[in-house]
């Protein structure tokens, strides 16, 4: 049997921004990149029609629409740093006990047990782990939070069983 692995971090926006990033990407990585693209088009479009045609609506329009599309990740972002300052958890110090058939969390006020087998997902990056309770439900466990990076790959590897 093997001994089970600690992490222990904050639950802070520090902690967790990257891992929205991470958790984005994962989810709509075709419309992501789509989204990019098409609003690059857009201002592309709207200031060579801004040019060519001067102030006209449908040019002013692609404008604003390109540069709401390429700023909408910054604006998800601050939404989502709001959201983790709300949660009752924020600001606490979090214990993550890894073992082979399930995953102990005690934080300062909650305990709970998640047995590998109920995750929906679990994803591994070389940032750290995202630990999926439903689709778009997840836990974040950064790679820093492990004493050692031998712990962090043997929990990766109970992960992915």
């Amino acid at each position: 049997m093997q001994t089970p692995i600690n992490a222990k971090m904050v639950f802070d926006e520090g902690s967790h921004l990257s891992a929205f990033r991470l958790h984005m990407w994962h989810r709509y990585r075709i419309w992501l990149m789509l989204r990019t693209i098409l609003s690059v088009g857009l201002l592309l479009a709207g200031t060579i029609m801004l040019i060519s045609q001067g102030p006209h609506p449908m040019a002013i329009l692609m404008l604003m629409i390109g540069t709401f599309a390429l700023v909408r990740p910054l604006i998800w972002k601050i939404m989502h740093g709001r959201n983790l300052r709300r949660l009752p958890g924020y600001g606490q110090t979090v214990l993550y006990t890894f073992s082979l058939e399930s995953i102990n969390i005690h934080g300062e006020d909650r305990e709970a047990t998640v047995k590998w087998s109920t995750l929906f997902e679990s994803i591994t990056t070389k940032h750290g782990l995202l630990l999926y309770h439903a689709k778009k439900s997840y836990t974040w466990v950064p790679c820093e939070a492990f004493d050692s990076t031998e712990d962090f790959d043997q929990v990766c590897q109970w992960a992915s069983r």
